[in-house]
């Protein structure tokens, strides 16, 4: 009897803060109604049939979405699930079957791995639908003060947006600058105040 070990895979995984993508409405083509995900994966729907990436495709094909892949599970087990592709998840079954199971998805030229759960999806050729998925995980590092300056840094990904936020009581949080990141890491500064208390966060945020 032969013992089948399973493909192991690697990668870089995303588990970081929860982020809600809703697409509206069944046109594919504003940017809004494309989850840009990385650079070259934007994820997005027509009025009828499944996902397929925007920056490779018009719509969706057999092997859609272009350069990703699919399992059940969770990312405490990415490493050892069976990944195909989208159609080849369903095997057959409607994407509404999708709404609250979890899912892993594999960007496969970045070599990253996100959770993503489908909260909602519209049949019958309306269009749209809404997933939660998983995010880049922000380690700020280099923080200090100089010259009057409290600065960090924090690593980015080139054509993706990130908000710096800051608060005085880790519950009311203001946003004190977004950008669309050329590459990382990405330095920032702020006025150093020694009377108070200041927290600083960077998340990743949906691109316009």
């Amino acid at each position: 009897m032969l013992a089948v070990a399973p493909l192991i895979h690697a990668g870089t995984v995303w588990n970081g803060p929860l982020v809600t993508y809703n697409q509206p409405s069944p046109d594919s083509t504003p940017a809004s109604n494309q989850d840009r995900i990385t650079p070259d994966v934007w994820l997005t729907r027509a009025s009828s049939k499944g996902l397929f990436n925007a920056f490779y495709e018009t719509n969706a094909t057999a092997l859609s979405p272009t350069n990703t892949e699919w399992a059940f599970g969770t990312l405490a087990n990415y490493a050892s699930l069976n990944y195909t592709n989208w159609l080849g998840m369903l095997n057959g079954a409607s994407p509404t079957t999708l709404v609250g199971q979890q899912l892993i998805v594999h960007l496969i030229s970045d070599d990253i791995y996100i959770s993503i759960q489908f909260t909602k999806w519209i049949p019958m050729g309306s269009g749209g639908f809404t997933y939660q998925r998983s995010t880049q995980p922000l380690i700020l590092s280099g923080a200090g003060v100089n010259n009057g300056q409290f600065k960090f840094s924090y690593p980015a990904v080139a054509g993706l947006s990130y908000v710096v936020e800051c608060s005085s009581n880790l519950m009311d949080w203001v946003p004190l600058v977004t950008n669309v990141a050329s590459g990382g890491p990405v330095m920032f500064s702020n006025s150093f105040d020694p009377s108070g208390t200041q927290f600083y966060r960077v998340g990743q945020f949906q691109n316009p």
